[in-house]
């Protein structure tokens, strides 16, 4: 089996993660081109001094890129030098009735539950959210579905998203998933053999 190198690309930090707030359900955020605010792009402006070359030298084709179906996700991509395909399996966790909200006000309204959100991964936020759980099958599924075809992929996307990639690709218990920070504009790297899906050290 060829080998497969992803790229997963954490989006810029927008106001909303800066204030503490959680995501909007898909659809429901603003446009790409109001994703990005001065600070989000002058990051943005940065990460590219040192990651850009690497991402799209590491064949002799430019990597396929994909992103989330969020704004801020698609809007990072384009920033980045990057015109990527959508895709569901990348989209952020549902958070239900929390989208939207702030942590704080979750925390004075429904300290429990919020706990268990940080501990459990298989809490659902309540009004349909998903779970960490939720998320990493979904990961799964996409990274078995990739093409052989594709040697190396970009995708930009969120931390739960990346932290069920990685706990994936380790064959770690989700339980562990806080214990796996991810910062925005960080770059993880997998890489699928013959053995399967391995995690990569990654640097510019």
């Amino acid at each position: 089996m060829p080998e497969t190198t992803v790229w997963l690309v954490c989006h810029a930090a927008d106001a909303a993660l800066r204030a503490g707030t959680f995501p909007r359900a898909p659809g429901a955020d603003h446009d790409e081109d109001e994703a990005l605010d001065a600070r989000a792009i002058d990051a943005i402006d940065a990460w590219r001094v040192h990651w850009q070359a690497r991402l799209t030298g590491v064949d002799a084709e430019a990597p396929f890129a994909l992103a989330s179906p969020a704004a801020i996700a698609r809007a990072s991509a384009r920033a980045a030098g990057f015109a990527p395909e959508h895709t569901d399996a990348l989209a952020d966790a549902h958070y239900g009735a929390w989208a939207g909200r702030r942590l704080t006000d979750i925390a004075r309204e429904a300290p429990e539950a919020l706990a268990a959100w940080t501990r459990d991964p298989a809490f659902k936020p309540p009004g349909g959210g998903e779970s960490f759980d939720d998320v990493r099958r979904r990961v799964a599924s996409w990274l078995g579905s990739l093409s052989c075809a594709e040697k190396t992929i970009v995708a930009f996307t969120h931390a739960p998203v990346i932290r069920a990639a990685i706990l994936h690709a380790l064959n770690a218990p989700s339980a562990s998933f806080r214990q796996v920070e991810i910062a925005p504009l960080s770059v993880t790297a997998l890489r699928r053999s013959q053995q399967g899906w391995g995690w990569v050290a990654a640097r510019p």
